[in-house]
């Protein structure tokens, strides 16, 4: 069946609101000011291609495209934007250009299968990776708002936990070559500490976590993929074929 027949209302895992936004006026202003301009670094490599059916801008998110339910049908499925085309690694440094919150205006001028009624963050992004690259690619790239933020503080914790001010190159550079590639390829890697598998993978859906003869055991879940850490290190892990 023909996807427009398929669509009736746009809606995101994010929105379910009239206002389309959970944060206040007051601190979408104060977010504004405190991040537009700003020069980060990633701190969670990212898979990059196409947006949706707007080919002006390239999406970035950390979890693979097929996964994401930010489009959905009449009957709730998700609407995946196309595949992704490349990975971009962390430690690349990117410039925020805005932060534009889904207000009416914002939602009218947004092509339909877009996920019109998501914050959208647009960053210019380097064409390398590495602390002195600062050429930047020509396309604007869109990174998503998550569900659940309602508040400035929420925002600034998912903000600070995928891009950095400060240069987390010479962190990852230390890494072993092993566990450099897992980052840079977006695959766990054993002997990754927690930190440096969330910057391949990013956070996962589920983190469980349980003490075994004197060891804290954790199991981090992304989609089909599981990730056992001993100790905060990872020891073993399962991912689709």
């Amino acid at each position: 069946m023909p996807r427009v027949l398929l669509l009736i209302v746009a809606v995101t895992v994010l929105s379910a609101c009239p206002s389309y936004t959970l944060v206040a006026a007051g601190a979408r202003a104060s977010i504004d000011e405190a991040h537009t301009g700003e020069l980060l670094y990633l701190k969670q490599s990212m898979y990059a291609g196409r947006f949706y059916d707007d080919d002006r801008y390239r999406l970035v998110h950390p979890r693979r495209f097929e996964e994401l339910t930010y489009l959905l049908t009449a009957e709730g499925d998700p609407i995946p934007p196309p595949p992704a085309e490349e990975i971009i690694p962390a430690g690349t440094r990117v410039r925020v250009e805005k932060i534009e919150w889904p207000d009416g205006d914002a939602v009218f001028r947004r092509p339909l299968y877009t996920p019109r009624y998501t914050t959208w963050v647009f960053l210019r992004v380097a064409r390398e990776r590495g602390s002195d690259t600062t050429i930047e690619r020509s396309e604007r790239h869109i990174l998503l708002l998550p569900a659940g933020i309602a508040d400035q503080e929420t925002f600034d914790q998912w903000f600070t936990a995928s891009l950095s001010a400060e240069d987390n190159n010479p962190a990852l550079l230390a890494l072993p070559e092993e566990q450099q590639q897992g980052v840079a390829q977006k695959k766990p890697s054993t002997g990754m500490s927690y930190q440096t598998l969330t910057a391949a993978l990013g956070f996962p859906d589920r983190l469980a976590r349980e003490e075994q003869d004197g060891h804290v055991v954790e199991v981090a879940v992304y989609g089909a993929t599981s990730v056992v850490l001993t100790d905060g290190v990872v020891q073993r892990f399962s991912a689709p074929k």
